[in-house]
């Protein structure tokens, strides 16, 4: 028999320096992954909506948000066993420490919810013979006899008790609300409706049970596929009519003109669909329909980069045909005299440069962009027709009497002209009227350098950045890029702007570690930190996209922020703000006292005087001021805003400062007087301020002594 031996060494050897050429890979198999149900659970709704809602809503459960796993780059992360286990630990320490401190949670209704509900809340309105709204939840019970009592704790009264199936009435608002509770999965529907039946609510139920999707997901899947995210969603095509009858008729008008009329669904929210996060606003238009001023959008992104780019915008202008069809909508709204002076308008810029608006975007476009990448910055505009577009640059070529140089290198030719800039078209003399420095800029020039490449032509301030381009021979497809790493689409786009960051994943993480941590703090939490993966164990993905589109699709119009996991990574990440408002939180109130002990300080400064009056009065009398000289020397205080009087106590010598409402509320600062051993007078503090608003000379659970000085 063959000696194995080697053959499996030289495996093993394979094997581990595969390990150490992909750390990240190797250790991401050793993250153990949450096997059971998650904390959260998924919305049920969203699966069994009637045809026939015309409203759809989801509140996210503030855990399902931020800490379950939603599809993104963090999943390996919120799927791991440990952060599940910190999160149920969590969980419970906000419940049991935190929210029991909040007023607002005082609330016994509050409290029971908070303590049992374990999903998305999600809202679904109707209109029929009269309008009905269902709600529906998940909570942690598994019996009918522990929700009649959760009902019972809240002061909601069954009319009956839950028959087999789960179903009842309750009294809890002024109109018939029926419930439907199943103990095996904890989920609760509400019916409630003013004329809603029984039978109607067994109705509704009957209509949850689907055979395809409704067709609000299609919707839903462009903004949260996770069903953890903030979701709005409304059949337009039947609200618009009623919202119009509410409307006055200008508005109903301008919503006329601007083709938002005859949106047929809408949808806004902030979740993870296709791997990234999403905070949308979407709308559906007919696709044979009158769009209005809205332009129909379709790009061919066939640019290529070197590299994926850093950052890339893109905008769209109108082809010629959508420009003549604005400018004839545009025309029905214009005055005469208007629609002439905008025709005037054109032709001068004709005859100016020799080239029609019509003619240039013939020429080029739709695709216009600005792209960062390994080659440097530069410009990509699509070429339309080609033949005409050299026509045109003849033309404007002409009439500045400027002719574009060309050069050819490494097998391509480049362009460059220089144009006027603003101050090379002053005159001469006004350029010298203006003094020399407008006679210097008169001679400087935008400088424009260009190169086809396939469709596109290629733009530059310089040559060099367009030479290394071709010669570091771009690889990467645009359409690919936005579709597969920013997970963008931008065939429809108007304007996108999009671009990736270095060990953005990596930031998030740690990021949410010190969050978890922070929360687990404030709920006295005891959790496993040690035991959270590394990032290299999560094998995170290097970089992180971030963006805006405004698309103007057939039939789907989007404006979309694209992001990892939070939409405060566009201001530089979660963790900074998380530490920002833990500053806040101690810095905003140590603010506030020292505002006040400054205030309270001004009182003391203005007894100052006070102070040595009496120890005077005393070394000359033998006695603390009797009442008329105590009057005497009194302070006045019609300049102060924060001292109301200084007065002295007769026959005591005490100094009484008493201050206005301004000052945490009002109180007195009393400075007692007393004789010492030598016979001179010593001073001590008393205060009705809290001690935190005292100064230091006068803070202590006693009175503290003061030397003449102090104040």
């Amino acid at each position: 028999m063959t000696n194995k031996r080697p053959v499996l060494a030289l495996i093993a050897v394979v094997l581990f320096c595969a390990s150490l050429s992909s750390p990240s890979l190797a250790l991401a198999a050793a993250v153990n992954q949450w096997k059971g149900e998650l904390p959260i659970r998924q919305p049920w709704l969203r699966d069994h909506l009637p045809d026939d809602a015309l409203v759809y809503a989801r509140v996210p459960h503030p855990l399902g948000l931020l800490t379950m796993p939603k599809g993104n780059s963090l999943d390996p992360a919120l799927r791991s066993k440990v952060n599940v286990e910190n999160i149920i630990k969590i969980r419970e320490g906000i419940s049991d420490n935190i929210l029991s401190q909040i007023p607002a949670f005082a609330s016994v209704h509050l409290r029971l919810l908070e303590q049992h509900l374990r999903s998305p809340l999600e809202v679904a309105a109707f209109i029929g013979a009269a309008p009905s709204v269902v709600i529906s939840v998940n909570l942690s019970l598994d019996s009918n006899a522990a929700f009649e009592e959760v009902l019972d704790l809240m002061g909601v009264s069954l009319l009956e008790p839950l028959d087999a199936q789960g179903y009842g009435a309750v009294g809890v608002v002024p109109m018939p609300t029926y419930v439907r509770f199943d103990a095996s999965s904890g989920q609760l529907l509400i019916l409630a409706g003013p004329a809603v039946t029984e039978q109607e609510f067994e109705n509704l139920i009957d209509g949850t049970r689907r055979d395809s999707p409704h067709r609000m997901r299609q919707m839903e899947s462009r903004i949260d596929d996770s069903g953890q995210g903030l979701f709005l969603w409304v059949d337009s095509e039947r609200a618009l009519p009623l919202l119009e009858a509410t409307l006055p008729a200008e508005q109903v008008a301008t919503l006329t003109a601007s083709g938002l009329n005859k949106v047929s669904s809408a949808s806004f929210g902030w979740g993870v669909a296709n791997g990234k996060g999403r905070f949308s606003l979407l709308a559906d238009l007919p696709a044979d329909g009158d769009r209005g001023f809205l332009p129909n959008v379709k790009n061919k992104l066939s640019a290529r980069t070197v590299g994926s780019p850093d950052g890339l915008f893109l905008m769209s202008i109108p082809t010629a045909e959508e420009f003549t069809r604005l400018e004839a909508l545009a025309m029905q709204l214009l005055e005469p005299e208007s629609q002439d002076d905008w025709f005037s308008g054109k032709d001068e810029v004709k005859d100016a440069l020799g080239v029609s608006i019509e003619e240039f975007l013939q020429s080029v476009g739709p695709e216009v962009m600005v792209i960062l990448d390994d080659a440097g910055d530069y410009s990509a505009i699509r070429l339309r027709d080609a033949k005409l577009w050299d026509s045109i640059v003849e033309r404007l070529s002409d009439k500045a009497g400027n002719k574009p140089d060309e050069r050819r290198i490494s097998g391509n030719t480049y362009y460059h002209i220089g144009m006027p800039n603003q101050f090379g078209l002053l005159d001469e003399s006004d350029a010298e009227e203006l003094g020399w420095l407008a006679v210097l800029a008169r001679r400087m020039e935008d400088h424009i350098y260009w190169t086809h490449d396939g469709d596109f032509m290629y733009l530059a301030s310089i040559p060099q950045v367009l030479v290394d381009r071709a010669t570091m021979r771009p690889d990467t497809n645009v359409s690919d890029w936005f579709e597969n790493q920013q997970r963008i689409d931008a065939d429809t786009a108007i304007i996108s702007i999009s671009g990736s960051s270095e060990k953005l994943p990596r930031r998030l993480y740690a990021s949410y570690i010190e969050i978890i941590q922070l929360v687990a703090d404030i709920g006295e939490a005891d959790v496993d930190i040690w035991s959270m993966p590394t990032a290299a164990q999560l094998g995170l993905p290097e970089r992180g996209a971030l963006g805006f589109t405004l698309s103007l699709g057939d039939p789907t119009l989007a404006m979309e922020l694209t992001f990892e996991n939070n939409p405060l990574e566009m201001l530089g990440g979660v963790g900074g703000f998380a530490t920002a408002g833990i500053l806040a939180a101690i810095a905003i109130p140590a603010y506030q006292d020292y505002t006040v002990r400054a205030r309270i300080s001004k009182g003391l400064s203005l007894s100052a005087g006070l102070k040595a009056d009496v120890s005077d009065y005393y070394f000359s009398n033998g006695t603390f001021p009797d009442t008329d000289a105590a009057a005497a020397m009194e302070v006045s205080t019609e300049e102060s805003d924060e001292v109301t009087s200084i007065t002295v106590e007769a026959n005591t010598g005490n100094i009484i400062i008493a201050y206005a409402e301004s000052v945490a509320g009002g109180g007195e600062v009393i400075l007692y007087s007393s004789i010492d051993s030598d016979g001179s007078v010593r001073w001590k503090c008393g205060a009705t301020f809290e001690n935190k608003h005292l100064p230091a000379t006068c803070r202590s659970d006693d009175e503290v002594d003061l030397e003449d000085g102090d104040t």
